[in-house]
């Protein structure tokens, strides 16, 4: 609602304003702890609790998330993006914006490894889910949007996945 109200009153936000909305209004934050509702009885209330309190492992996700999607969306989105936020803000073009946007989800992974690796206080299998929901986002978003635009590369990897997939 508040980008909404940002586009209809003509506001334009700061990039950090913006991202303290859209990083939230992307969804991410909340699918990831809604997800491990379907890992059962491996994940217990700490879990939750963990995910909920918006950790660093999360929050990079969420800038992959954010970011890969206002790159490949450009000025396409109904509302103002990151992207457009930042160029107005520091007066500087679109190239340069994808190319700093790029450093800062390859920076997101790094990070995310690094919290994997260091975190032996969660469990593999949490971590593992924010990752992989992770990677699902960049493979949807890594040279298209390919939720709009749904290619025999994104056919592919599902048929891949569900319906000829190995079994053991």
């Amino acid at each position: 609602m508040i980008e909404a109200k940002w586009k209809n009153e003509g506001y334009e936000p700061t990039s950090e304003e913006h991202e303290s909305v859209s990083f939230v209004s992307a969804g991410y934050k909340m699918l990831i702890p809604t997800s491990f509702v379907s890992m059962g009885e491996k994940v217990i209330e700490e879990a939750f609790k963990w995910a909920l309190s918006f950790p660093p492992l999360i929050k990079s996700a969420c800038v992959i998330a954010r970011i890969m999607d206002d790159i490949v969306e450009g000025k396409e989105k109904e509302v103002v993006s990151t992207v457009e936020c930042y160029m107005k803000e520091h007066d500087v073009k679109e190239e340069y914006v994808y190319n700093l946007f790029k450093e800062r989800v390859e920076d997101a992974w790094k990070y995310m490894n690094l919290e994997l690796l260091t975190r032996k206080d969660i469990p593999v299998v949490l971590k593992m889910r924010v990752i992989n929901l992770a990677r699902v986002i960049e493979s949807l978003y890594k040279y298209d949007d390919c939720l709009k635009n749904v290619g025999i590369e994104l056919q592919d990897n599902i048929k891949c996945c569900f319906i000829n997939a190995i079994t053991l």
